[in-house]
């Protein structure tokens, strides 16, 4: 049997993409999220230390799994409690969408030296590992990642819909109001328009940003976009509401040929009084029936807090989605910042609800 050999990479850019991409189309567990592209998208954009690490075969690459070191997000309430003084870092796998280890063959000896390979070269400042997927198959390694130290958490999840259900089930099952907001929106003049995200990316972008100022959310560069339009274009749609000739909004949706997902990706609605035609009903509508049309087996309206208090845990449970955890796991590479850095981050969120 020929050996396995574990790689650690600083950057994507020396692997061979259409070996990386074959790794992720053909497992079970890769993700629109793992791919090439996605992965570069992110190294081109944002300040963070590609950790990557793939095992190969032959010459092949048989499991990979992406990650970065990024600064550890530390309030206040942590800061008081920690002995040392910031920036920590810390290594997520992603750190924008979601990641995880990726594994054609060999899956027991591939696991050992992906995990292997990325502990035994992560630096002093490192406090820990994060992983985090909409997949629960990631459940099969429950248990394994349990044994190498890792703990879950459930403080996010998505709504998912059952496409297979068919428009008039999916319809029938969601809160009256949404009926009604639905029907209230197709009793104007509108039409939805489908188009690559590289087309009028500025607009998409501007409205995406107001959208998130009138939240107090925070914007990804510009910048990330115009990489994922380069690199990514078959995989991301624009889709625009138009009511009596005017546009309202539009939603920029992720198709997930891997794991069968259309994601709702992002919200890109510019001003509240376009609330009053209902842009999200129709956009969320056709995105529905577009997903059915296309194949996709389930329809991701986004991520949310798994708070009941959490008012876009509410919106989003009004359209009869189910409620999926979201899979995340952690493990603490400093024995004396990681428990001290719980405590804080478990106070900090005592603060907030």
């Amino acid at each position: 049997m020929s050996a396995l050999d574990p790689t650690l990479y600083r950057s994507i850019e020396p692997i061979n993409e259409n070996q990386w991409n074959n790794v992720v189309t053909q497992s079970d567990r890769g993700t629109v999220y793992q791919r090439y592209e996605w992965v570069r998208a992110i190294e081109e954009t944002f300040d963070y230390e590609p950790r990557h690490v793939v095992v190969e075969k032959s010459g092949n690459p048989i499991a990979l799994m992406p990650n970065f070191q990024v600064d550890l997000p530390v309030p206040d309430t942590v800061t008081e409690t920690l002995p040392v003084t910031p920036p920590l870092k810390q290594l997520v796998s992603l750190p924008t969408g979601f990641g995880g280890p990726v594994v054609l063959t060999d899956e027991a000896d591939a696991l050992d030296l992906l995990f292997d390979g990325l502990e035994s070269t992560s630096e002093r400042t490192v406090v820990n590992h994060a992983i985090e997927t909409y997949d629960l198959e990631y459940v099969r390694y429950g248990q394994y990642l349990q044994t190498r130290g890792y703990e879950p958490s459930f403080d996010s999840c998505l709504f998912l819909i059952d496409l297979e259900d068919g428009w008039d089930a999916i319809l029938d099952g969601m809160d009256k109001g949404r009926r009604r907001d639905i029907r209230k929106g197709n009793e104007q003049e509108y039409r939805i328009e489908i188009d690559p995200l590289g087309t009028d990316l500025e607009t998409t972008y501007d409205w995406y940003v107001k959208n998130l100022e009138r939240v107090d959310g925070s914007p990804l560069p510009k910048a990330f976009f115009e990489s994922l339009a380069d690199r990514l274009e078959d995989r991301l749609r624009v889709f625009r509401a138009i009511v009596e000739g005017e546009e309202v909004g539009r939603y920029v949706y992720l198709l997930d040929d891997e794991g069968d997902v259309l994601h709702h990706w992002l919200s890109a609605i510019p001003d509240s009084d376009n609330y009053q035609y209902h842009p999200s009903e129709l956009l969320h509508e056709r995105g529905i029936k577009w997903g059915i049309e296309q194949g996709y087996e389930r329809y991701n309206f986004g991520k949310t807090g798994s708070h009941f208090s959490n008012s876009v845990f509410r919106f989003k449970h009004k359209y009869g989605g189910t409620a999926v955890p979201i899979f995340k796991v952690e493990k603490g590479y400093s024995r004396v910042a990681w428990p001290l850095y719980q405590l804080g981050r478990e106070k900090y969120v005592e603060k907030s609800l």
